[in-house]
């Protein structure tokens, strides 16, 4: 066993971001893996699936005694042509993500959907069906690590605050209007269970928007707020008389050269998991058959 191997990968260019499609797999590249995933078998010999690799590059390369295996998720395309759901961009979800690979189709990613392989026996298999590696644009290379480090940073909310927002949700407040929202940060107090909230919420622009979408955004999140503060035992002090020193800059949309280090040392950013579900996407990638 070659204590190089992983270099020798990284070599061939197989680094984070790069993918291969499930079709040039051999039958039983199955049995070289392990995934909490079921059917493994049936996920590797479909024609619409890809590998995406998400091991870090130091890892890929680590000696084989330190780091034996690499790490990919499963992504699908749709069976039918269609756009991206928003929320599936840019990490906002922390469960899918879709991307935008080589043949042209959007693939899902699903966070459930990740195995690993022992790097000699990927190598070998590689070589044997001779698989060259495809890579994600450099920016959607970010987005994924983005993705999967948020999988584990995620901050649950007092489930009263949950109850109360629930309606917002069902009725479709966060549908459309936030395409071009990086994150949401969000600032409760208390934060933890109580009958009463005081809520601070923004929307930071996403980085490479159009500059003329800050506009469209900023009024969306004006209703968002005005939503949740119609919302018994919830105050928006946006629209009131902010009382705290700390928000009195904090507007419902912020530019990203007008938020500072400090100012979110108030916020938590606030994952789009929950909104996402109830708008018809929480379903994973086995159910698209």
């Amino acid at each position: 066993m070659s204590e190089s191997v992983g270099k020798e990968l990284f070599s061939q260019g197989w680094a984070q971001g790069t993918y291969l499609f499930c079709e040039s797999l051999s039958a039983d590249f199955h049995l070289h893996c392990w995934a909490t995933t079921e059917n493994l078998e049936k996920q590797l010999t479909d024609k619409r699936n890809t590998l995406i690799l998400l091991s870090q590059n130091c890892d890929i390369t680590a000696k084989y005694t330190i780091e034996k295996t690499i790490e990919f998720v499963i992504a699908r395309r749709p069976k039918k042509k269609k756009p991206p759901h928003f929320l599936n961009l840019y990490a906002k979800s922390t469960r899918f993500l879709e991307l935008e690979l080589t043949d042209g189709f959007w693939y899902k990613a699903e966070a459930s959907k990740v195995l690993q392989i022992d790097k000699q026996d990927f190598i070998n298999q590689i070589t044997a069906k001779a698989i060259q590696p495809s890579a994600l644009e450099k920016t959607d290379c970010e987005v994924l690590t983005r993705w999967r480090a948020n999988r584990y940073m995620r901050v649950a909310l007092p489930d009263s605050f949950e109850n109360k927002i629930r309606s917002l949700r069902e009725n479709n407040i966060f549908d459309n209007g936030l395409e071009h929202a990086g994150s949401l940060y969000l600032s409760l107090e208390p934060f933890e269970e109580s009958e009463h909230y005081i809520v601070r919420l923004f929307a930071l622009h996403r980085q490479n928007s159009p500059p003329e979408s800050y506009d469209s955004l900023f009024k969306k999140m004006e209703q968002v707020i005005e939503s949740l503060n119609t919302i018994e035992g919830l105050t928006c002090p946006y629209l009131e008389k902010e009382s705290n020193e700390n928000f009195e800059a904090v507007y419902p949309a912020m530019r990203r050269s007008e938020v500072t280090v400090e100012l979110l040392d108030h916020f938590i950013r606030w994952n789009f998991d929950s909104i996402s579900l109830s708008e018809g996407d929480n379903e994973g990638i086995d159910k698209d058959i």
